[in-house]
């Protein structure tokens, strides 16, 4: 009754039964007490061509689907934590080897054992050495891709996608006969040259183009997407598996978009409501369960999958246990690891054309890549829960920088020394009016133009911007809630560059705040300039004691992040001698060939002679609270019409 009918060929209708799959497949899922993923998968495969026939895996599903595979892997690179992949950068290695090798060594032995011969048992072992990011999402719902077991997995996943992929080379050339020396001659050049291209030319390209033509949002989203696929295509062309590259071009993004920001959000929601649903419902489609209910398919994934959750289980087991990380956190790098989609696919595929397995083992291996998205939504459920979200206290200094915006007329540069600061630590600007609790409808809508203006400015600069309007008691209160709500991990305020004595130090409202705000303070009297040329830091006598190191070293620690967003040099004005400075440049993990240092006598005397235009002046806060207040406005009328930051540290 129904030929002719199904499969549905109209577009809207094609669109309803998808998305209606999207919306029901995981609330089923969840009455029935699975994983969201096995709803999504298994929905795919009742309304596939397999089963009752209602869809057919056409070219746009098939499209969505691919795109959401690659999406799986463009955000595992976007949301690893490169601060802590470089702090631990051995646990990846070493489990990155460890699940590589462990699979192959198992799955080669047991399909060898099956009757497969042993070149096409590499490949299929080549297949289950990588893995796919199933579980990613729970992961990330659950807070945790800070975690060191979960950055440890992300890392492990380009050592052990990278290895599957050169083995599945190897393996193929040798079966198709093109392994001769030219041929790895070009595939070492273009591997190696399509990595340094995408982490190395790719993040100073997207600079550029981020604070020029990239400077709204949907701009961004578009570049952000689009990069995804240019990259999946480009590695294909040169013999890399696609997923590789989306993965490559998620790190190569990785520092402008920053956690928690609006284009973090909106990358997210489009690829965690679309994409990936799309390509679970479409991997399904792809079961046809009288196929695999053959007896010696169901034999062989039977092995496969006991073979490939030992190796994977033990890898993980035998990693997390050196690494020192909780059975917890040891379960979910197994649930990340254990997933098969893609690599699994593309492996039997190649076998498959090269007549070295035949279309049993292409299904057994399609019952793995069910098996594995059951395992991995299971375990990523079961002990994704039980891990408490990493502390983000010893964030770096620029990951939420608050900045308060009051004045139009220095909102602008205030926003700009933020999102410098922000942007070297691949980290967001949050920019916060603060009003009274009596204020009027005028003045809110004010200053939320103020806020846009701000939001404008820190794009322009490279930065990612939250803006709001806070409604509080006090401005102190507000800025000082703001911080906390936030996360900040550093505070600019604007300054006049002066104070009388009933005002204190900076301020009322500044004294206050840097009394009480739990993060350091950048006191920042804005300049006339709009573009940083040079970032000096003044280095007195007393700017070197005991009593001074805290805010001398949150000052360079400014000044190096000024400069590298800026691409400029720092200078060191200092009535010390050269060697003297070098050494405490050392002491304070700066860079000492990355500064010039200039060795005056008198040196505010003198300052007004060594500054030029596009000066930023910085200096640590003074041991004393007599020099704090005297001190600082004597150099910021030293350097009239240059922008001077007070570094204040909690």
């Amino acid at each position: 009754m129904l030929d002719g009918f199904l499969p549905l060929t109209d577009p809207g209708a094609v669109f309803a039964v998808l998305f209606l799959m999207v919306l029901l497949g995981p609330l089923i899922a969840e009455r029935l007490r699975l994983p969201a993923i096995i709803g999504l998968v298994l929905g795919g495969m009742v309304i596939g061509p397999n089963v009752i026939g209602v869809l057919d895996r056409n070219t746009f599903i098939e499209t969505l689907g691919y795109v959401g595979l690659l999406y799986l892997m463009f955000q595992g690179g976007l949301d690893l934590d490169l601060d802590g992949f470089r702090r631990h950068r051995r646990d990846s290695v070493v489990f990155g080897i460890t699940t590589f090798l462990t699979p192959m060594i198992v799955v080669t032995g047991v399909a060898t054992a099956m009757g497969i011969d042993l070149l096409a048992a590499v490949i299929v072992a080549s297949a289950f050495a990588s893995h796919t990011l199933l579980s990613y999402g729970t992961v990330s719902l659950l807070d945790l891709t800070a975690n060191r077991a979960v950055t440890a997995a992300l890392g492990a996943t380009l050592i052990a996608n990278v290895a599957a992929l050169l083995v599945l080379a190897v393996a193929a050339a040798g079966a198709a006969g093109d392994s001769t020396g030219w041929f790895w001659v070009l595939f070492g050049a273009g591997l190696a040259g399509y990595m340094a291209v995408v982490l190395f030319g790719v993040p100073r390209f997207t600079r550029w183009f981020f604070t020029g033509l990239g400077q709204d949002r949907r701009v961004r989203l578009t570049y952000l997407l689009s990069g995804m696929g240019v990259a999946a295509v480009v590695a294909g062309y040169i013999g890399i598996e696609p997923i590789v590259g989306a993965f490559l071009i998620g790190l190569a993004f990785n520092p402008f978009v920053p956690a928690r920001t609006a284009i973090a959000d909106r990358v997210r929601l489009l690829g965690e409501s679309v994409f990936i649903p799309a390509f679970l419902i479409s991997t399904g489609m792809i079961l046809d369960p009288l196929a695999v209910a053959d007896g010696r398919t169901v034999a062989l994934a039977g092995a496969f999958i006991a073979a490939m959750m030992a190796a994977k289980l033990l890898a993980s087991e035998g990693s997390g246990r050196w690494m020192g990380v909780t059975g917890p956190e040891r379960g979910i790098m197994f649930s990340l690891t254990v997933g098969q989609a893609a690599g699994a696919l593309a492996a039997t595929t190649v076998a498959a054309e090269l007549g070295l397995i035949g279309s049993v083992e292409v299904n057994a291996v399609v019952l793995v890549i069910l098996a594995s998205a059951l395992i991995a939504g299971w375990s990523a459920d079961r002990y994704g829960p039980r891990i408490t979200a990493p502390d983000r206290s010893n964030a770096p200094l620029g990951s939420r920088v608050v900045v308060p915006v009051a004045n139009p007329a220095t909102v602008a540069s205030l926003v700009r020394v933020a999102a410098q600061v922000a942007a070297s630590d691949s980290g967001a600007v949050v920019a916060v009016n603060v009003l009274p609790l009596d204020a009027r409808p005028d003045q809110i809508r004010a200053h939320r133009d103020l806020a846009l203006a701000a939001e404008k400015v820190a794009l322009g600069a490279g930065s990612e911007v939250q803006t709001s309007v806070r409604i509080d008691s006090s401005t102190s209160g507000g800025v000082l809630h703001t911080v906390v709500e936030q996360e900040g991990t550093c505070l600019v305020m604007g300054w006049k560059g002066y104070a009388n004595a009933r005002e204190g130090f900076f301020g009322a409202v500044i004294d206050q705040i840097i009394s009480d705000s739990p993060v350091p303070v950048l006191v920042c009297r804005p300049g006339d300039d709009d573009r940083t040329r040079r970032v000096v830091v003044v280095l007195t006598r007393d700017d070197v004691g005991p009593g001074s190191l805290l805010g001398t070293a949150l000052a360079f620690q400014v000044a190096v992040r000024i400069a590298r967003q800026a691409e400029t040099k720092i200078v060191v004005i200092t009535d010390h001698e050269e060697d003297l400075v070098r050494t405490q440049l050392v002491n304070l993990d700066v860079d000492e060939d990355a500064a010039e240092i200039v060795s005056v006598e008198g040196v505010l005397g003198r300052l007004p002679r060594l500054l030029t235009e596009g000066d930023v002046v910085l200096t640590g806060m003074p041991p004393t609270a007599s020099r704090l207040g005297r001190g600082a406005r004597r150099l910021a009328r030293a350097a009239e019409g240059r922008t001077v930051i007070v570094a204040v540290p909690h």
